[in-house]
């Protein structure tokens, strides 16, 4: 698309040291004739690597290009020869507008495009005079300080004098122009490349986590606190891998199967044992009872007495056991960890309060000895951050929020209906493969709950796209949906979190805290329209 006609920049010229210059640009932002654009230093290289530069360089689609070069100072000719303040030049002011405007025609003429015309003309902003030069050359294309103030006026007879008359013009030339100016340039890569740049420093340890990893190992009973991103499940994983190769038994739990998948594979051949804590309890009892569930139980219900059951059976028969995600360990499950590792033996913990889905859940504090915090999180990108802060009510950086939705970093898609968000999801993956991305590169991250029986983890396709659950003997591979739960301790470059809340619920912005800080590179939130404009914190970045 062309440039609108203007002057370019719009409110501030840029850096340079002549006030000639500053007087031409404050007297074309009111004085540009209808319909011209203008450009102020515009910069070109040759194949010679000569920088050429027009001070300024006007164009209109139908007349053509004018270049403009501005000499400051009391300017005079003599004997042939050009002063500025009776110094005197090295060139004649009109050479160097013609040898600039020859320059930019030849680079116009390598990307396939020609202005209608193009022509050259001086200005003197510092030089008043009621006569012109007398250099044949230079008639009618001079303009002095006088003219400043009626540019409007006085350009157009400049033009009509410099420019010769419009002939054929081909290929986007004005918008070759415009782009050889650079209006702006923001540092950017693609989501693919973003996603690769991560490499392996997303798994590497920082100077403070080693210092805490010293700390855990200089200590039996610790409880180390750290929010999202901080690098806790890292953190656990590194403990338990030395632990072990130090010959002790090492048991690592959590909470949910994706994440006992995921650690496996970490510290797999370690010789480490990883087990979700309900897991870990059905199969004490299962080993000392058989398997068995009482008739018309619920889940909860099932799961609590299992946990307590586990108590009674449960042995002592590890080292070390490093507990990840602690914070959703509910107090049954702290009653088996305690027998799992009474006093005389190592309990280390990590737990993030601002993940809390359940208020009456918090690892308890007498089963430790010391405690550790880690800093914040650097696992987002600041605008994902600021946006997940935004919901547990901690400081957000608002600017960064704003930077990250016109970059593309975050991405609010609007549906019609909510019928319509699985083909809105299944188009935007196919954007954010688009962009370079690969199907294990992207989770779907639903805000409901396991029994929900509409949630986007229920299907089994969106778009062209087959989805897997985050416990998927391929899911490192494959497209992922699932709960923002079960998707707890895991990552992706990007993150689709879906299936919002519409209207008032509990814990509905932890939900969208934990969904968010998932997302190491881009984060998308797709939902019906009414429901984001429902919620006051996506209302304001609702899209036209």
């Amino acid at each position: 698309m062309a440039p609108a006609p203007g002057l370019w920049p719009h409110e501030e010229m840029r850096p340079a040291s002549s006030h000639a210059e500053k007087a031409v640009f404050k007297a074309l932002r009111t004085g540009l004739p209808p319909g011209w654009r203008a450009w102020h230093s515009l910069r070109l290289r040759d194949a010679a690597a000569w920088l050429g530069e027009g001070d300024f360089v006007l164009a209109h689609p139908d007349r053509g290009i004018l270049v403009l070069e501005v000499k400051g100072g009391h300017i005079s000719q003599r004997d042939g020869h050009w002063y500025s303040n009776e110094e005197r030049l090295k060139r004649p002011p009109l050479d160097q507008a013609l040898n600039f405007a020859t320059l930019l025609k030849r680079r116009l003429a390598q990307q396939s495009c020609q202005a209608p015309a193009v022509g050259a003309a001086v200005c003197f902003p510092e030089t008043e005079f009621e006569r012109p030069p007398g250099e044949d050359i230079l008639t009618g294309i001079v303009l002095g300080a006088q003219h400043l103030p009626w540019l409007r006026e006085a350009i157009p007879p400049v033009i009509d004098r410099a420019v010769p008359a419009p002939s054929d013009s081909c290929g986007p030339w004005m918008d070759r122009v415009h782009a050889m100016w650079g209006e702006t340039w923001i540092p950017a890569l693609s989501l693919g490349a973003r996603a690769k740049n991560l490499g392996k420093d997303r798994f590497a340890l920082t100077d403070a986590q080693l210092e805490t990893l010293d700390g855990l190992l200089e200590n039996d009973r610790v409880l180390v606190k750290g929010g999202a991103g901080s690098g806790k499940t890292l953190l656990a994983a590194e403990a338990a891998r030395r632990e072990a190769a130090s010959g002790k038994r090492v048991l690592l739990l959590c909470f949910t199967q994706p994440l006992r998948r995921w650690l496996a594979d970490r510290i797999s051949g370690s010789g480490v044992e990883v087990c979700t804590v309900s897991g870990l309890a059905k199969a004490i009892v299962d080993a000392a009872e058989g398997p068995s569930r009482p008739e018309g139980a619920t889940d909860s219900e099932y799961w609590e007495s299992l946990l307590l059951r586990s108590c009674d059976l449960a042995e002592s028969r590890w080292d070390t056991v490093i507990v990840d995600e602690a914070q959703d360990f509910q107090e049954a499950a702290w009653f088996l960890v305690a027998q799992l590792a009474p006093k005389g033996k190592r309990l280390w913990a990590f737990f993030d309060p601002g993940q809390g889905f359940w208020a009456d859940r918090k690892p308890p504090a007498e089963l430790f000895t010391t405690q550790y915090r880690l800093p914040k999180g650097l696992r987002c990108p600041p605008g994902i951050q600021a946006l997940a802060n935004r919901y547990i009510g901690e400081p957000s950086h608002e600017p960064a929020i704003r930077t990250a939705l016109a970059d593309g970093t975050i991405g609010i898609v609007a549906c019609p209906s909510s019928s319509s968000v699985p083909d809105k999801i299944g188009a935007e993956v196919d954007r954010l493969l688009s962009s370079g991305l690969e199907p294990g590169d992207i989770a779907i991250v639903s805000l409901r709950g396991q029994t929900a029986p509409d949630a986007i983890f229920n299907h089994e396709r969106v778009g062209r796209h087959a989805l897997v659950r985050a416990d998927a003997a391929d899911m490192a591979e494959r497209l992922v949906a699932d709960s923002f739960l079960r998707w707890k301790g895991l990552e992706r470059p990007a993150v689709i979190v879906t299936d919002l809340p519409d209207g008032e619920l509990a814990q509905v912005k932890i939900r969208n805290h934990v969904a968010l800080t998932r997302a190491l590179v881009a984060a998308r939130i797709v939902g019906p329209r009414s429901t984001i404009a429902r919620d006051p914190i996506l209302a304001t970045m609702l899209p036209d």
